[in-house]
């Protein structure tokens, strides 16, 4: 079954390598090849990526024997179930996408979270199916114990022990042809129990692509082929797997870009969804209102003491504005534009915040006007995809022995430790 499994996947996957493009050399980063595709699995739900994971950490373990046609594959199999799992932890990766997290950023139920995380319940409240007379009748018809079916690897108990274990039985007991016929009935018995799961799949999928592509997919599905192309790179190099536990630099490296991608794909979010602002001002996290005053001429002298163009306006909010000067914005109106919070400053019943645009109004030589926002036009900021810096981590050779270093100096302490002992 995993050597099955393993085709498949690895087949998927080496389909996506076929063809890739030539990235011209920028100012940080030399000419590279890149992958014009990247694997993309859809899975039920949260637990499904959990079990994927711990399927992964004993799968690449595996040793490989050459008399055994399928340990290469299988073992491949693990590498790449690591690699997606840990993708998924990333916000706004698309490698390995559980179905119920993607169907609750777009529509709200009555249900908890956690019953939000049954796919049949939830693409029930939804999406109920005709002559229905509410989300919530269908999602009590579907969660009926009779015909519910869990999606993920959780399993039905009386399933298992009533049409499960006679199977195991009788296939253990037998042999030859025998063994063969109970292996295609427990394959029927399977398939016809997991159908259900697999036409829920295809109808999630079918309303996620009904909706409209956000503005900020392209810019991350880019970075997803990066990631696999580097990760294919580095199987060709290297190809050892993932350590079983991590050392304690990179785990605060994982930990730190995992909160980069967070903030990011937040920022995208509001940049992309009227909704996913609203949702913000609430919170504080963003701020909208019109614009008051313009400064259009100010400049200032920048490091080499050249003339910098840094416009300036001033805009009145009633929302709670729960940042600081110096922070970074964004606007979803002008998306590759930057702005600086300048001053912050309580009036009559709102609030003035002035501004100054730090990136894309171009120079004073050659302005770009357009950036610059109309009196009276009504603008929301957000913080800025790339407001977060990455903090510096020590080489784990910088780290003590109880973070992964070197043990020596561990090492010569205990033996002058024992010395004294025996004095």
């Amino acid at each position: 079954m995993l050597a099955a499994l393993a085709d498949a996947v690895i087949t998927y996957i080496d389909a996506c390598r076929q063809r890739s493009e030539r990235l011209p050399a920028t100012s940080s980063k030399p000419a590279r090849q890149r992958y014009t595709d990247a694997p993309q699995i859809l899975v039920p739900n949260p637990q499904t990526v959990r079990y994927l994971q711990l399927l992964g950490d004993d799968l690449r373990f595996r040793r490989v024997d050459d008399r055994a046609p399928g340990s290469r594959s299988t073992q491949r199999l693990g590498h790449w179930l690591t690699y997606l799992t840990d993708r998924s932890d990333i916000p706004g990766s698309a490698a390995l996408i559980p179905m119920t997290g993607f169907l609750g950023m777009h529509w709200i139920t009555g249900q908890s979270p956690l019953e939000d995380e049954d796919l049949a319940t939830l693409l029930a409240w939804i999406d109920p199916p005709r002559h229905t007379a509410s989300g919530r009748d269908a999602a009590d018809k579907a969660a009926d114990r009779d015909s519910h079916r869990p999606a993920g690897p959780a399993t039905d108990a009386a399933f298992d022990n009533d049409q499960l274990v006679p199977l195991f039985h009788a296939y253990a007991r037998t042999c030859g042809q025998e063994r063969t016929g109970t292996l295609q009935e427990l394959n029927s018995l399977l398939a016809t129990r997991m159908q259900p799961t697999w036409d829920l799949m295809w109808h999630a999928y079918t309303l996620l692509q009904a909706l409209p592509e956000a503005k900020g997919t392209a810019h991350r599905w880019d970075h997803e082929r990066t990631v696999f192309t580097d990760e294919c790179t580095y199987l060709a190099q290297d190809g050892r797997p993932q350590p079983a536990r991590e050392q304690a630099v990179a785990t605060a490296l994982r930990l730190a870009r995992m909160e980069q991608a967070a903030t990011a794909f937040a920022a995208e979010r509001a940049a992309d969804d009227t909704f996913a602002r609203a949702e913000l001002r609430t919170t504080g996290e963003a701020f909208g209102g019109p614009v008051t005053t313009i400064e259009p001429q100010c400049t200032l002298s920048g490091p080499t003491g050249r003339t910098q163009w840094r416009p300036r306006f001033t805009v009145s909010t009633t929302d709670p504005v729960l940042m600081e000067p110096g922070q970074l914005l964004a606007c979803h109106i002008h998306r590759n534009a930057r702005y600086k919070i300048c001053g912050i400053t309580p009036a009559d019943g709102d609030t003035l915040v002035e501004l100054e645009i730090t990136a894309g109004m171009g120079t004073v030589a050659r302005p770009n006007h357009a950036v610059l926002p109309e009196s009276g036009a009504f603008l929301v900021f957000t913080f800025a995809p790339d407001h977060y810096r990455m903090p510096a981590f020590p080489a784990r050779d910088q780290t003590p022995w109880t973070h992964g270093g070197p043990p020596a100096d561990h090492a010569d302490h205990s033996d002058e430790d024992e010395g004294e002992k025996e004095q």
